[in-house]
């Protein structure tokens, strides 16, 4: 195998693979039945610690 077809194939490998992790991201990001976890886990953020809730 020579150096030419080496980099060939780890470029055509390598491009295969990261589009194949891309649409992996991409599906589980966008899919419905996930949509009320990422809900919730962006929303956890913006509720109150009882502990911190200042009381007049």
């Amino acid at each position: 195998m020579s150096y030419d077809q080496l980099v060939y194939l780890s470029q055509t490998v390598g491009l295969i693979w990261l589009m194949g992790f891309f649409l992996i991201v991409l599906i589980r990001a966008y899919s419905p039945s996930r949509r009320a976890s990422y809900e919730a886990a962006a929303r956890s953020i913006l509720e109150p610690d009882p502990e911190e809730e200042v009381t007049e």
